[in-house]
């Protein structure tokens, strides 16, 4: 065994100076650079700038434009200068002013893998305007198991300044270390680092590394990150302090006892928290709230659900964004830890968090993630604590780890759920993994003589896949539920189910001269059975087929067959409107869709749905449309109609129904300072209308002064038919007026 452990340790020691070799040894910078956007310090004209190629339209084809980027570093920040020539600079687009808001435009952008772990990065971006994007990346900008790799929501402290003359334009970013976070060994530390360019005029990406487009989001994948050296760096580890105080007033109504009219409620509100952010060391970053507020947080699209399912909605809060991609434990549709469940009631409604804390980084080579939150009672919750344990460890090589995870969920009044989770994920070759996962939970209102019953508390997955968008590319995994599987913090569709996936395909570049850029063609199947009897319950089996146009947008074809089989009792009402009985159904369906180019001042994603659905037929037609008027001015929406149609049965009252779902957004930004937004949306399943208008003034970076409205409106009061009083015209209204200001020590 001590044989075989030192030849292990042998080949882990060649290979660290293997990549040790090819790593880039960045130039410290000891004279101060002035953050301009004015590239004319000294240091800048020392250091040799990348060797950049086209990563698209065109693999390694002729760039069009000049492009030269560098990068420096002193004890305390990371610099980047990045010089866009530009033959005519009439065609640069600059047509955002809203933070995080990318709308189209040409694009400077660093990828910073801190850790060099191959897995996880964040990408800090900016457009001519010096407007700032930042996003942090995990999985290797892979989607595991249904979730997002790039998390858009995450923000951090960094600056940037650009300028634009007739030869092109011109960036300066200054980062800090205490944003990123790093791992030293004797006063060095090794990172990984991609940079880019984007070219909204020719669709053109320049990179550095040269990385092929493989695949589906390699241009930001650390894993192909060139390896990166610093030395000499002992970063400053700041205390960032941001209380908040808000005031402003609340109105609901509820139907009074005797159900003889809706009363409004109104609360005046006053309040006041604080959060803190401390880098315990260069890679452990401590984050500590106390009554934590989401006031500014976008309202929540609402989705039209034609199944009979529960739907999830995404997480926008700030506070649980900080490494959100490590606490992913995910079974497709089931999540062992899914954060909405924390400071929300089931029906979306908000609930006091008193306070607690995150800590999450990095120790050696274990990703550790860990949450605390107590919330105080609300309607018919009592006051609750939570608890994230997340762990993951590199094994066997740097794209392949051995992971855990721990839920607590415990009520003041004596209810308790936990859950424990094992997961892998195994780079066996190549592009091709292995996931393995597994996890059970104990809740008490589970039967004791069945509590601990493995079998009916767990669930397990096991995925085959080639991680590929070029070539061939496949994924096969088997799921498995028990009847009592229940995640106090998590999310889940079905259980008591058994479910198997497969989908094969194949992708291919264009040539030079051709005037798209990628094909891919697949076929899929899912199929979910009951566990004991092995009877199906729903199924669909889809062929699909994808163009990536180099200059046009692209364009998706899909046809497929789907089953449903309902249960006794599983008879249910769609969209509260449809009566559908218990059944076996069989139908299909085909879609086609469109999205035009991203860089286009007017521009839409369309898309078509026809086909059968259940015993009757759906038509459903989508169109999203965006005009980006200037650089403050932005508009666009979606509108969504759904034309269901089924034939009289017994206990079918309604047999046609037409969904309308709306959205409607604008945006309009002064300055890079003062911003608002709006946010308006209208279903007649829901008999809704709802608003919610943004104003933001960003004195500087953690100095936020906003208002926020929010209203929502019934567009059908009448319930003469259910023997109730006329609904009020307004469900609920806020107004709220929230000032942060982020204290450094």
């Amino acid at each position: 065994m001590l044989k075989e452990f030192s030849l292990f340790f042998v080949f882990l020691f060649c290979s660290l100076n293997l990549f040790a070799q090819n790593s880039l040894k960045l130039v410290k910078t000891t004279t101060p650079i002035t953050l301009d956007g004015i590239i004319d310090e000294e240091i800048w004209e020392s250091i040799p700038p990348f060797f950049i190629t086209q990563y698209e339209p065109v693999y390694l084809g002729n760039l069009s434009e000049e492009t030269d980027i560098r990068v420096t570093y002193d004890d305390e920040f990371l610099y980047v200068a990045g010089k866009m020539f530009t033959n005519d600079a009439s065609t640069i687009a600059s047509n955002s002013l809203y933070r995080d808001r990318y709308s189209g435009d040409d694009v400077f952008a660093i990828i910073i893998d801190p850790f060099n772990d191959d897995q996880n990065a964040l990408r800090f971006f900016t457009n001519p305007a010096g407007v700032r994007f930042d996003h942090s990346i995990s999985n290797d900008a892979n989607s595991i198991a249904g979730s997002n790799p790039v998390n858009s929501s995450w923000n951090t402290f960094w600056d940037v300044a650009t300028t634009q003359n007739e030869k092109g334009w011109f960036v300066e970013m200054r980062i800090p270390f205490s944003s990123i976070g790093f791992q030293s060994s004797e006063g060095v530390a090794e990172m990984g680092l991609i940079v880019y360019r984007w070219i909204a005029f020719h669709n053109e990406r320049h990179i550095f590394p040269d990385i092929p487009p493989n695949w589906e989001q390699g241009n930001i994948k650390p894993s192909q990150a060139q390896d990166v050296i610093i030395s000499g760096v002992d970063s400053k580890r700041p205390v960032y302090f941001t209380p908040y105080g808000l005031s402003g007033f609340t109105r609901s109504n509820e139907l009074l006892s005797d159900s003889s009219r809706y009363n409004y409620s109104d609360d005046t509100k006053f309040e006041a928290g604080f959060d803190l952010k401390y880098n315990v060391t260069s890679n452990l970053t401590l984050d500590v709230t106390v009554n934590t507020d989401f006031a500014q947080v976008e309202a929540d699209d609402q989705q039209l659900n034609l199944t009979r399912f529960s739907l999830s909605f995404p997480e926008k809060r700030q506070f649980f964004q900080q490494r959100s991609g490590l606490f992913d434990f995910n079974f497709g549709n089931t999540r062992v830890f899914y954060s909405r469940r924390i400071g929300l009631d089931n029906s979306g409604n908000p609930v006091r968090i008193l306070g607690g804390a995150r800590l999450t980084g990095r120790i050696n080579n274990l990703d550790v993630g860990f949450i605390n939150l107590q919330t105080a009672e609300s309607g018919n919750l009592d006051s609750e604590n939570f608890n994230v344990l997340r762990l993951k460890k590199n094994v066997l090589n740097a794209s392949s780890y051995l992971g855990g995870i721990f839920t607590s969920r415990i009520g003041l009044d004596g209810s308790s759920n936990l859950a424990f989770g094992l997961d892998t994920d195994l780079n066996i070759f190549g592009d091709d993994f292995i996931e393995m996962r597994v996890s059970q939970t104990i809740d008490d209102q589970v039967p004791e003589a069945t509590k601990y019953n493995f079998e009916d508390n767990s669930i397990f997955r096991i995925t085959w896949q080639r991680r590929a968008s070029i070539g061939l590319y496949y994924r096969f995994f088997i799921n498995r539920s028990g009847a009592d599987f229940e995640p106090g913090i998590g999310f889940y569709r079905t259980n008591n189910t058994s479910d198997y996936f497969y989908r094969v395909g194949y992708g291919w570049l264009g040539q030079e001269n051709s005037i798209y850029r990628q094909h891919s063609v697949n076929i899929g199947s899912y199929n979910i059975s009951e566990n004991e009897t092995l009877d199906l319950r729903s199924r669909f089996i889809n062929l699909q087929w994808n163009t990536d146009f180099k200059i046009l947008g692209s364009l998706e074809l899909e046809t497929g067959l789907l089953q449903e089989h309902l249960l006794p009792n599983e008879e249910f009402n769609l969209l509260r409107q449809i009566y559908i009985p218990v059944d076996d159904y069989n139908f299909y369906e085909s879609k086609i869709s469109y999205s035009s180019p991203n860089s286009r001042k007017l521009r839409t994603n369309l898309s078509a749905e026809f086909g059968s659905f259940y015993d009757g037929s759906r038509t459903q037609f989508v169109i999203e449309p965006k005009v980006v008027a200037n650089i403050h001015f932005e508009f666009g929406g979606s509108y969504q109609i759904t034309k269901l149609s089924f034939p009289e049965i017994l206990g079918r009252s309604t047999t046609d129904f037409t969904a309308h779902l709306a959205q409607i957004r604008g945006q309009y930004a002064f300055n890079k300072k003062v911003s608002t937004s709006a946010f308006v949306q209208y279903s007649n399943v829901d008999e809704l209308v709802g608003a919610n208008f943004r104003f933001r003034y960003n004195f500087s970076e953690g100095r936020d002064l906003w208002l926020v409205i929010n209203e929502q409106a019934y567009t059908e009061r009448d319930q003469f038919n259910r023997g109730l009083p006329d609904l009020p015209f307004v469900q609920s209204r806020s107004i709220l007026i929230k000032y942060n200001h982020t204290f450094t020590f």
